[in-house]
């Protein structure tokens, strides 16, 4: 099958600037960019040679930790990395692919330098026009997944996530004492105390383009969502709705109601915006700066987000965010070293051009 594919793309990629050719139901191009996506995604220790074409000569890379720019970094990069992680295996679960731009949420396992670790992440691509060529990527993930299974390290993130929980998570036995405890519900709103809630409201009169359009707003809204905002998305969460980030995991709209409102409630000056937005299939992903101020502590920090909808609706059932605990962390005088010191110690494994200290 390895070979297959590897016939496949040298031979896209030797075409790919001639026009698109229906190919079950979908174009030629559209089929070779998903491939490309999910092997640049997949890539594993023994094809890192194979995949390295796909790239362009000043390919971008960005993630948590690392910036890359230009094809020989990002092969040294990709070496480094695989060779600290020779048994990294990364398993795509959903994807889209609109216009030039591929993006993923995914699932990686593996060591890296001995010590296991599993991460959620998401990435996206964007392509060349006209061919399969990636110029630019950038995988979001948290670097505390990674620094929970490293003695020393396990605490400085422990200690981080438990006070998010104390604070924001409506459903968390807060082990603190002091103002994170927080039993009864802060806000007394529940998700369906707006008027206007469109639950139960037959959305399939919408026209496809229609239905389009207003998913891409109530998508786009749901990542943009701030202290003064925040509640006009309730409408748009479905019953069986579910949210996870690197830290929370939420069941149902009036818990998600709870957790916005403690949320926004240390955060009033915290701001989304919305750069790169797909949406297909009713399925949204976006990539988006978020900064403020979360607790007293400034940080601004990228991120990624998807959004699921009912089919053929404007009910949300399913969101994440994806972003790094590490950005925030840096604003917390106590935390700040236990960071920079990972992000050292991951530099110096996998960072082709970082001057080790």
């Amino acid at each position: 099958m390895k070979k297959k594919f590897q016939a496949f793309v040298l031979v896209s990629i030797s075409v790919m600037t001639l026009p698109a050719q229906a190919s079950a139901g979908r174009p030629q191009l559209y089929e070779q960019r998903m491939e490309v996506g999910r092997a640049l995604l997949e890539v594993q220790s023994t094809n890192v040679a194979d995949v390295l074409p796909y790239y362009t000569d000043d390919i971008e890379y960005h993630d948590p930790i690392v910036d890359i720019y230009g094809i020989q970094e990002m092969t040294g990069f990709l070496y480094q990395l695989l060779g600290a992680s020779p048994d990294l295996v990364t398993i795509v679960e959903d994807e889209t692919l609109e216009g030039d731009i591929y993006s993923a949420t995914w699932v990686m396992f593996g060591q890296f330098l001995g010590v296991p670790y599993e991460a959620k992440g998401i990435s996206i691509f964007k392509f060349r026009p006209r061919t399969a060529m990636v110029y630019y990527q950038r995988d979001y993930y948290s670097e505390g997944d990674i620094m929970t299974t490293i003695p020393g390290l396990d605490q400085a993130i422990e200690g981080f996530r438990t006070v998010y929980r104390c604070t924001v998570d409506p459903t968390f036995d807060c082990p603190l004492a002091g103002p994170f405890m927080a039993g009864e519900s802060e806000t007394g709103l529940k998700a369906t105390d707006n008027p206007q809630a469109l639950r139960g409201r037959d959305n399939r009169l919408r026209s496809p383009e229609q239905l389009r359009r207003a998913q891409m707003k109530v998508g786009r809204q749901l990542v943009e969502i701030h202290a003064m905002n925040w509640t006009n998305v309730l409408p748009y969460l479905a019953d069986n709705y579910e949210y996870h980030d690197p830290i929370v995991d939420i069941y149902g709209p009036d818990t998600m109601a709870e957790f916005l409102g403690r949320l926004f409630a240390g955060s009033s000056e915290l701001y989304t915006t919305v750069e790169d937005e797909t949406l297909v299939d009713g399925i949204y992903m976006a990539t988006w700066t978020m900064s403020g101020t979360f607790n007293g502590a400034e940080f601004s920090a990228p991120g990624m987000s998807i959004v699921k909808f009912v089919d053929g609706a404007l009910q949300s059932y399913y969101s994440r965010d994806y972003y790094t605990e590490g950005d925030v962390m840096l604003g917390v005088p106590e935390l700040a070293e236990a960071v920079q010191g990972f992000r050292y110690y991951y530099r110096c494994v996998v960072d082709p051009k970082f001057v080790c200290p």
